[in-house]
């Protein structure tokens, strides 16, 4: 059994919040894998930030009330968060109030937990009532948390999400809270970085030294917000360490926007969180993706392997293609015989044509295909952008074909290229993506990480189309007269 006592997902990426419907969806689903917690935090909910001081509308309360009760009956304690940092006095009063109000609304339906979540806030102390209080933030957030302790229920647990929630190295913020803070609130942290591509045994316990307590992994997968919003991540879950249960109280994952599309990974992330050391990642993943494309499972895996590039994942577009493609340039490189090579990846290239269209047309769960319709569509214009690179290719290869031919060959596939609309969103990887890799939070000494950051030009298609291009245009051996 594993571990880990929490084991779960957070809604709490920047970008319209799920639907209720999706919400209810997720639980049961979630429950049935064997996660055990669910915490609301959608950034862009302006009750959860920018007007966190107002109690929620009573239609919005009776559907908390509703996912509340579900989560339980499925076996999910739902929690909420509150996001006040942008605007909070820590010395005020009346803003103390309003927090203990706020959080209050949600345990009198039943909640079972609360989170402070005081994270992409200023790492310092802005306000003049504050500076005279308090000698530093970090005994700014220690004061309130030990109010709140006192003030809110004892049996509802008291979560954190800090100013500085990533890294590997102490700070005097975190020193602070680990120094201070009753054991029983549990603080969290996203690795070494935001999107963290791997997360060690060594970096956890590194960090729960530092807070004298095992954190919570806020998990950043499959988040793809801000600049990833034309990413869709589908990959396996991938680069957390089987020891991590000793280090860590539990791991949350912050999904997509997308919903139904998120499931992908959260149901491979649940397997791994039931047993860390015997999990299978391509067994979990194969699992997922036929659980949700039910109707049309191949062609959900054909689909989804074009989209499981992401930050623990950036060198795989299609393992199929790349592997074939592969065999292509080292035959070309020893002088051998491309051709059957050429007709394997034709016939793999062939079969995700009508992928698309079959999940379209097939799929039981027509929310999917609604929340990933820019990707079918790029999916298939991708597809076809390599169809036409083959076509050009296979008549340059054709050993009746005459010199006229080739060069025809080549200028007619570049005409019908110019014919296919470039899409905006993402398949068989990204022609330019950034993953916001930081390696601090505090406003001093923020920079970017040595994780992968900037990505250009990891188009499989382009990749494909350019070697077809510069075989014609270029190379001197196969097609020499």
């Amino acid at each position: 059994m594993s571990g880990f006592r929490y084991r779960g997902w957070v809604e709490g990426f920047y970008g319209p919040p799920w639907t209720h419907a999706d919400r209810l969806w997720m639980v049961e689903r979630a429950g049935r894998w064997g996660m055990n917690r669910y915490l609301y935090a959608p950034k862009d909910d302006p009750y959860h930030r920018e007007r966190w001081r107002e109690l929620y509308p009573e239609s919005a309360l009776k559907e908390f009330r509703e996912l509340v009760d579900h989560g339980r009956l499925h076996g999910v304690e739902v929690g909420f968060a509150l996001s006040p940092g942008l605007s909070i006095t820590y010395a005020n009063r009346e803003d103390r109030n309003s927090l203990v109000r706020k959080l209050g609304s949600w345990i009198e339906l039943g909640s079972c937990f609360v989170v402070l979540a005081v994270d992409d806030v200023p790492s310092r102390l802005v306000h003049d009532a504050d500076l005279d209080a308090f000698e530093s933030l970090g005994a700014a957030h220690v004061d309130l948390l030990l109010e709140l302790r006192d003030r809110l229920p004892a049996q509802v647990e008291l979560w954190l999400v800090p100013t500085e929630y990533l890294g590997v190295d102490p700070c005097a913020y975190l020193e602070e809270l680990g120094t201070r803070l009753p054991r029983e609130i549990e603080i969290g942290w996203t690795g070494r970085t935001v999107l963290s591509p791997s997360v060690e045994a060594h970096e956890a316990r590194s960090r729960a030294l530092t807070l004298r307590r095992t954190p919570w992994l806020w998990d950043n997968l499959p988040v793809a917000d801000g600049p990833m919003r034309h990413m869709l991540h589908l990959g396996p879950y991938l680069g957390r360490d089987p020891e991590l249960p000793v280090h860590l109280a539990g791991i949350l994952l912050n999904p997509m926007q997308h919903a139904r599309a998120s499931a992908i990974t959260l149901h491979s992330a649940a397997a791994y969180m039931l047993d860390p050391v015997e999990f299978d990642p391509e067994a979990a993943w194969l699992s997922a993706v036929e659980e949700l494309c039910e109707g049309a499972p191949e062609a959900g895996r054909l689909f989804a392997s074009a989209h499981r590039f992401a930050p623990q994942n950036i060198d795989e577009r299609d393992r199929e293609l790349e592997q074939v493609f592969g065999e292509i340039e080292m035959s070309l490189f020893e002088g051998a015989d491309i051709g059957p090579a050429v007709a394997t990846l034709r016939a793999a290239v062939d079969r995700r044509a009508t992928a698309a269209a079959r999940l379209r047309e097939r799929a039981t769960d027509q929310r999917l295909i609604a929340e990933i319709e820019p990707w079918l569509e790029s999916h298939a214009v991708e597809t076809r952008r390599m169809q036409i690179a083959l076509d050009a290719l296979e008549a340059l290869l054709d050993p009746r074909a005459s010199a006229a031919d080739q060069v025809h060959a080549y200028v007619r596939m570049e005409g019908r290229l110019t014919r296919v609309p470039m899409p905006h969103a993402v398949s068989y990887g990204p022609r330019r993506v950034l993953y916001p890799q930081l390696r601090t939070m505090r406003e001093e000494d923020m920079g970017f990480s040595e994780d992968p950051l900037l990505v250009l030009n990891r188009s499989l298609a382009d990749e494909i189309v350019n070697f077809v291009a510069e075989l014609a245009v270029f190379v001197r051996g196969p097609l020499a007269r």
